[in-house]
């Protein structure tokens, strides 16, 4: 009887051992969980400003084209207007 204590009490504490080191497991799991959110939180608010930021560029980008157009358009057409009109 006393060997089969002895044997119960071994695999208990077995036992008793891998239920902790599960538990760092787990420990270290839910840490490298929520430094992941953290990160992909992080990632996403740079995503957006970036966005915004290559938003804005592409509007200044149209503008200068647009403006450059009408000053051509300008130059052209007010030569020949002037010509006619005279």
């Amino acid at each position: 009887v006393q060997n089969q204590v002895d044997e119960v009490i071994d695999v208990m504490q077995e036992n008793i051992t891998k239920v902790i080191e599960r538990g760092e497991r787990l420990d270290d799991l839910q840490d490298k969980s929520e430094s992941l959110s953290d990160n992909a939180t992080a990632f996403s608010n740079r995503a957006k400003q970036l966005r915004r930021q290559m938003w804005w560029r592409g509007c200044k980008m149209k503008a200068i084209i647009a403006l450059v157009a009408v000053i051509l358009l300008l130059v052209i057409i007010v030569p020949i207007v002037l010509k006619y009109h005279t």
